[in-house]
């Protein structure tokens, strides 16, 4: 009997698969189980985007700015070219000549300090007709940026709204807007191709900051002038690029952030002051600082100084690793030169440092630059 059971009740069991089976086949679907999610038409969207970046690029317009600046030619030069060659030469030569935008209504242009390093006079043109004179209010060398205030009285012009640069994303799209080859108010679009991007020094001087890398195109003349998102805030100062000549795709941007920390103190006018240590470092984790047996992942080695450094009157010796930074921890030699460049000369500092296996402290008093 027991057979008969199972074999019973095995049938049961295949039976109802079976009717199972059939009875959703023949089940009536309604569309809805069917549709796909919803995905704008490939014209809609670039429609879209595309208008975005009119919307933007007209409303930042009347913003951005050509600079052009005259140098002084030196006496002795000038002397030189008369006597010997009966040359008449100007007092003033055309010098550099770049981009801006407006940052307040009252006339304050933001700018890159190469566009108008070593010029004496200044002029800010708002279009193609209209060149009006400026003066340099405040500047920051190492950073490369500078305030300008335009002569125009009473007069108030349209100001560019200053975005979060910590915000942006990479593949994120932005606008690029400037005066390359002479070529006034050029709009370029592309996207920010890297974060963060860092140099040990450009053009000869050390890099105070990362920058934004964009495949938007930058050219000679597009200096000073507005890295631009979406929302028409300026996310970046367009700075320099890689190559000689003209774009190829790999352009930087100053942060505005890196800026804003600092336009306080450039409204106030006069040269910015960096930080100095008066140290040579090293990374702790290099070959050469195994070889002198410092065990240490993270950190930089002081290896020289000079007597008179404001790290040695504090207290610090070659052989410390210094491992925080105003309690920020220290990765390498080239994160400590940034951090200390950030402060403003005479800032004093906290430094902690290993030496002989011991966490000591040090305030230090820093040096200008």
């Amino acid at each position: 009997m027991r057979w008969f059971w199972a074999v019973l009740l095995f049938g049961v069991v295949v039976g109802f698969l079976i009717g199972y089976q059939i009875a959703r086949q023949g089940k009536t679907h309604s569309p809805a189980e069917f549709s796909l999610p919803a995905i704008a038409a490939p014209g809609r969207t670039s429609a879209l985007l595309s208008e975005a970046f009119v919307k933007v690029a007209k409303e930042a317009e009347a913003s951005v700015v050509h600079i052009t600046t005259t140098a002084p030619v030196p006496e002795e030069y000038r002397l030189f070219r008369e006597f010997f060659f009966g040359e008449r030469m100007p007092e003033r030569v055309p010098a550099n000549y770049g981009s801006g935008f407006l940052f307040r209504s009252e006339g304050f242009v933001l700018t890159n300090f190469h566009v108008v390093q070593g010029s004496d006079t200044m002029r800010v043109g708002l279009d193609e007709k209209t060149e009006l004179p400026a003066r340099l209010i405040g500047y920051d060398q190492l950073l490369d940026v500078a305030v300008l205030k335009i002569k125009a009285g009473n007069r108030t012009f349209k100001a560019l709204p200053l975005g979060d640069s910590d915000k942006l994303e990479k593949g994120e799209w932005v606008i690029a807007i400037g005066n390359p080859f002479g070529l006034d108010k050029t709009v370029t679009v592309g996207v920010v191709s890297a974060k963060s991007r860092e140099f040990e020094e450009i053009n000869g001087r050390p890099a105070v900051t990362s920058y934004i890398q964009t495949d938007a195109a930058i050219n000679p003349g597009n200096s000073g002038g507005p890295l631009l998102n979406l929302n028409g805030e300026v996310v970046g100062i367009n700075t320099f690029i890689l190559g000689q000549g003209g774009n190829i795709g790999i352009g930087f941007a100053l942060p505005i952030n890196e800026v804003k920390r600092i336009l306080d103190r450039l409204m106030k006018g006069g040269p910015i002051t960096r930080g100095a240590l008066g140290v040579s470092l090293i990374d702790a984790n290099s070959q050469e600082a195994k070889e002198a047996g410092i065990q240490a992942n993270e950190g930089a080695v002081i290896v020289r100084m000079a007597i008179n450094s404001p790290a040695y009157l504090a207290g610090l010796r070659p052989g410390d690793v210094v491992v925080k930074f105003n309690g920020v921890p220290v990765k390498d030699s080239s994160h400590l030169r940034r951090l200390v460049l950030q402060q403003p000369g005479g800032a004093v500092v906290e430094i902690e440092a290993l030496r002989d296996s011991k966490r000591l402290k040090f305030n230090v008093t820093l040096g200008s630059r």
